[in-house]
């Protein structure tokens, strides 16, 4: 798969590029499906439930879990990852948004697996989060697939959310699906199944580092996002043209990745975001256009960070709305 740079006008409502979109629901099923998923179609009907500390991928004695939110069903539905936010020190998989999202989802006939991974507290000196971390979301996705015909699953629309720390890895998920330089091979039960997506939802995530870090508005608020990067305490990073700039700042940017045959995106960005600024949505939105990818936009005016699962917020709902009837349109 080659890979290139993308660019990084403000938009205040939702819009869609449409030259020559990917239709990502044919995207390579063969690849996506195994043959234990072949035969007779159960359609008894099975009720909503959900099913706590499912574990995905296990890392010497850490068991990475994820909750499985299922909805009434006959025929497979649609799953949707949720990836909690948290600065990479923090968050969980029943965290108040991931709890919003997944019960909302499985109340509209969506299947939501909210899943943990590994923060920075859990690797040793000398240890990176980065791509660990990813990878870890990785494995849910390929081992989810492999359990599709046990939970009733639909193996060929699974799709991604997730905001701030979420909204990074639902970027960098969305653009390195089965990417060889990002493919775990320990997850568990052996599942070696596509980790690609059918669709992204990325709420105010950051998508290019370079740009991130010498971004005024955040100098001096780095020292998360260095540790998960590997990147020295105290030192300045991603200085242009500086080794790091040019190896792990760029890496590690979903950005990098970008290509016509990524999924379908609906980004949403707050214009008065203090944490990660909007032009990182921006950035994410152009990059994709220029790679011919269905791109849909939402910025909003005035809220902070960390609102994409507060449903008592008028704006909030708004976009889950639109995310939702977006959803709707790519199962």
């Amino acid at each position: 798969m080659s890979r290139r740079f993308a660019p990084a006008l403000l938009v205040v409502s939702c819009g869609t590029s449409t030259s020559n979109p990917v239709d990502a629901s044919a995207l390579d099923a063969s690849a996506i499906l195994d043959s234990s998923d072949a035969g007779t179609v159960d359609t008894s009907p099975l009720k909503a439930e959900t099913k706590a500390d499912l574990v995905f991928r296990t890392v010497g004695t850490n068991a990475i879990k994820g909750d499985l939110y299922l909805p009434d069903r006959t025929t497979p539905v649609p799953l949707v990852v949720v990836i909690h936010g948290g600065g990479f020190s923090s968050g969980d998989k029943a965290g108040n948004s991931e709890i919003a999202w997944a019960q909302y989802l499985q109340s509209t006939g969506f299947a939501a697996f909210s899943v943990n991974y590994r923060l920075y507290s859990d690797f040793g000196n000398g240890e990176v989060p980065f791509p660990a971390a990813p990878m870890d979301i990785k494995c849910a996705i390929s081992w989810i697939r492999k359990k599709a015909s046990t939970y009733r699953i639909d193996a060929n629309h699974i799709f991604v959310l997730g905001g701030s720390v979420g909204g990074f890895m639902t970027n960098f998920l969305g653009t390195t699906g089965d990417d060889a330089a990002f493919n775990p091979t320990d997850c568990a039960d052996g599942a070696t199944e596509s980790n690609r997506l059918q669709a992204v939802v990325t709420y105010f995530g950051p998508s290019d580092w370079n740009a991130m870090f010498n971004d005024p508005q955040r100098l001096g608020t780095e020292n998360a996002e260095k540790r998960f990067l590997g990147l020295a305490n105290g030192a300045t990073p991603c200085v242009p043209n500086s080794s790091d700039a040019k190896g792990i700042c760029t890496t590690a940017s979903a950005t990098t990745y970008v290509d016509a045959k990524d999924p379908p995106f609906f980004i949403s960005h707050s214009d008065d975001d203090p944490v990660v600024p909007v032009t990182q949505g921006r950035a994410m939105k152009a990059a994709l256009e220029a790679a011919n990818v269905s791109v849909t936009y939402k910025e909003v005016t005035g809220l902070k960070h960390g609102w994409h699962g507060n449903f008592k917020d008028a704006t909030a709902v708004g976009v889950r709305d639109d995310v939702m009837a977006w959803l709707n349109a790519h199962k």
